[in-house]
């Protein structure tokens, strides 16, 4: 489940279990309580400092989902937890409050952020708050010191100067990365079967990706399939002959014409295995695999997929 379907589910019984089983604060998840209605302007700042330190951290970082009105306290193993439901009074005037502070309480405006109440009792109960990681960051916290804040494990910390390059960088660059996808089975002759599957690169970046080139690697008994992506032998990205290939390795060569945008994903080869049909359990894919292209960094990383039938 993805984490503004996440968001989306939480509700009275959730926020129950959260106490109950003593929930852990992690990467995408944060407890907070708050000050409001209290009349005290020293004390009205501290909501304000969290929300703004809260929404820098996310958007900077992986996304991430705020409960406001849940106390969370340090175990023994050195873990904030749940401990205890703080439900927030006069919980419309706190919600249109957030909504209020979002566009001033960060700097560029997140764009995304959405809030939803839990109401108990007479406008009584906890707000949630949904931050997606942003293409615009870095977001500075306008009422935390004019920091820029990032989330690791379960607690935000202040960005150094690399953090901050990084992430102008990253707001300029492509992402690209090996997926296999589109298993078919196909009953050939005899006892045995053909399993196919679609290598192909995709692009999670913000930014086009130009020219890649890709090694791969892959387990016997899988093979690079004879017969490319239509039957026909075509293949989405040559082999190049400049790099020594075998039934387990292949290294693919796009020229300038071969553009990656983002969110887009681009078919390159299939991966083959035959295989008796009654064997109750298909052998693990294993590829290793390096990408370079124009507007990225190199990519090096081994993937374990498990191929059923």
């Amino acid at each position: 489940m993805d984490l503004k379907a996440y968001f989306e589910k939480i509700d009275m019984d959730e926020i129950n279990r959260y106490i109950s089983e003593g929930q852990e604060e992690n990467l995408n998840l944060e407890f907070k309580t708050v000050v409001h209605p209290n009349n005290n302007q020293h004390n009205k700042d501290d909501d304000k400092k969290n929300i703004s330190k809260t929404l820098s951290g996310f958007a900077n970082s992986n996304g991430g989902i705020i409960v406001w009105g849940i106390k969370a306290k340090e175990n023994a193993s050195k873990q904030d937890i749940a401990t205890d439901k703080k439900p927030i009074n006069e919980l419309t005037k706190f919600l249109n409050t957030l909504n209020r502070l979002e566009g001033q309480a960060v700097t560029p405006v997140i764009t995304g952020i959405e809030h939803k109440k839990i109401e108990i009792t007479n406008d009584s109960g906890f707000v949630v708050s949904y931050i997606p990681a942003s293409d615009f960051a870095p977001h500075m916290a306008n009422y935390s010191g004019k920091h820029y804040y990032k989330r690791s494990g379960d607690s935000f910390y202040t960005c150094e100067h690399y953090d901050i390059k990084d992430m102008f960088q990253r707001k300029h660059s492509a992402y690209l990365d090996l997926n296999i996808k589109d298993k078919e089975i196909h009953q050939i002759h005899g006892d045995n079967m053909r399993v196919e599957l679609v290598l192909s690169l995709k692009n999670t970046g913000r930014n086009y990706a130009k020219a890649p080139l890709i090694k791969v690697e892959i387990n016997q008994p899988y093979k690079f399939s004879d017969f490319g992506l239509d039957g026909n032998g075509n293949i989405g990205i040559f082999r190049t002959r400049a790099v020594p290939s075998t039934p387990q390795l292949s290294t693919y060569m796009g020229g300038q014409d071969i553009i990656i945008y983002p969110e887009l994903e681009y078919d390159i080869d299939k991966i083959r295995l035959e295989i008796r049909k009654d064997i109750e359990e298909l052998p693990k894919l294993v590829v290793n695999y390096m990408i370079v292209a124009e507007n990225t960094k190199k990519t090096k990383f081994k993937k374990t997929i498990t191929v059923k039938k």
